[in-house]
């Protein structure tokens, strides 16, 4: 039945609210939330198996609030990494959080943001995209003020003010755009076909209005400082806003604008990519470099991802197919490696109390299984050959230079460089400075925390070795774009 499609966003939601209202002791909370996570990954695996092209209206008021969920491939691939990652993070919350049954409202809405994720993920057209996206902002600013600090308590304001101002511009795109095509629906090759041949410079500007809007939570430069901010979360939610939840939805929400609702045609004839490259190699270029610059552990890796996500938003404005399944596989690989590197700095805050580069001499002793799996993290997103990092960006460069655009290469190339220069001086203070000759105790995390970390690390490593599979199904949706 169609309505099977409903069940994953409906079962979480639900378990929140119950988890948040009734507020059940400690272990049966965690029940609810450990059982609630798996099932989820077995209904999304189950749709992605057995529900090909399933229809879903949920409501339809006029033919612009037509609200229907249609899971293709693409949103398909996305729900499986996050009912996938949303398990790991689950076992990873529940030691990180502790034992306080004060807690039970961040549970609450730590499920609600999965269900409504996975809206997102499962959306029919960009209205319905539209509505959880605003309510992702609504779900995830309890997680990120969860402290109650001043300090948690700015971050929010920043963060909601963003959030609004960059859906405020997508409003203003959806509706200028629908008074022009009647149509929202996500289609391959978009739906405005030759009538932007009447209105050029009105697409020109639907399409800025897009991407500048949804730009905001992918920490597109000039509108990235909320990330850095919101680090005050606790880790596992800087973990969901970084590899999962909030940026990955506002990339995921670029790409369907981008070839499934305007068309790459359309923006390519408007010329409105030219603009926007301009803002994704400075995402790039100053994403790495104001990493290098951090001495806060968190801080820094939120920066890098300001870095990363403009390699994804590359495939989005050089329109080449190569560049299009690197990627959608370096959103996928990103979210992957992204977790583990930010689980292992959780680890040490958690455990260690310490949050400063130069806090961190000779941990790696005391952590080794943590740290070797920041290392093995690392090298991946730095893109050192067989890396799953090295493969999406040799597909990134593939297609910057099958355009005949040799900076793209250039800027890959750099930024890699500088990748390397804010996680390499992590991994050697970690194993290569403080006392040799002092012994010291391992004293690693326990398992809720520790085999995520090794698990996410293992599944990176396998990634690069066995990508074929993954880059073998987005090659066939890009074959059908382009």
């Amino acid at each position: 039945m169609n309505f099977a499609v409903l069940l994953p966003i409906l079962i979480p939601i639900i378990s929140g609210f119950i988890v948040g209202l009734s507020k059940p002791a400690y272990n049966r909370r965690n029940t609810i939330v450990i059982s609630t996570t798996i099932i989820n990954l077995f209904l999304v695996v189950y749709i992605v198996l057995f529900k090909t092209n399933t229809l879903f209206h949920m409501v339809k008021i006029n033919e612009l609030l037509n609200l229907y969920l249609m899971p293709d491939n693409i949103g398909k691939t996305f729900a499986i990494l996050v009912s996938a990652l949303w398990i790991f993070t689950t076992f990873y919350s529940i030691d990180y959080m502790g034992k306080g049954d004060g807690l039970n409202k961040f549970f609450m809405f730590y499920l609600i943001t999965e269900g409504v994720t996975l809206g997102i993920a499962f959306s029919g057209n960009l209205i319905t995209l539209y509505l959880f996206y605003e309510l992702l902002t609504l779900s995830t600013f309890p997680l990120v003020i969860e402290k109650g600090s001043e300090e948690a308590l700015r971050a929010g304001k920043k963060y909601l003010i963003y959030s609004f101002f960059g859906a405020t511009m997508v409003l203003f795109g959806i509706i200028l755009l629908f008074s022009q095509t009647q149509n929202l629906s996500f289609v391959p090759g978009g739906v405005v076909g030759i009538l932007v041949y009447d209105n050029k410079n009105l697409y020109l500007m639907v399409y800025l209005l897009l991407f500048l809007g949804f730009g905001v939570k992918a920490a597109l430069v000039p509108f990235h400082s909320w990330l850095p901010s919101a680090m005050v979360a606790p880790t596992p939610v800087s973990a969901l806003l970084h590899a999962v939840a909030v940026v990955k939805s506002g990339i995921f929400a670029l790409g369907r604008m981008t070839y499934f609702v305007l068309g790459w045609r359309v923006i390519d004839f408007t010329g409105g990519n030219r603009y926007t490259l301009i803002l994704v190699l400075l995402t790039i270029l100053m994403g790495s470099f104001l990493a290098i610059h951090q001495e806060n552990l968190k801080r820094r890796l939120a920066y890098s991802t300001i870095s990363q996500l403009g390699y994804v938003m590359l495939a989005l404005v050089i329109f080449e197919d190569s560049a299009y399944v690197g990627g959608f596989l370096h959103m996928l690989f990103h979210a992957t490696v992204k977790i583990t590197l930010f689980f292992c700095v959780g680890a040490i805050m958690h455990y260690e109390k310490k949050t400063e580069l130069s806090e961190i001499a000779g941990i790696g002793k005391r952590m080794p299984k943590t740290m070797i799996s920041f290392s093995v993290a690392s090298f991946c997103l730095i893109g050192i050959p067989p890396t799953n990092g090295f493969v999406s960006k040799w597909f990134l460069a593939i297609g910057g230079l099958d355009q005949g655009n040799y900076l793209i290469p250039i800027i890959l190339l750099l930024s890699a460089f500088f990748t390397a220069a804010y996680l390499i001086p992590v991994i050697s203070t970690a194993f290569f400075k403080g006392d040799p000759s002092k012994e010291v105790e391992v004293s690693e995390p326990k398992n809720f925390m520790l085999v995520p970390i090794i698990l996410l690390a293992a599944i990176n490593i396998i990634l690069g070795f066995f990508p074929n599979w993954l880059i073998n199904t987005i090659q066939a949706t890009a074959n059908k774009l382009f």
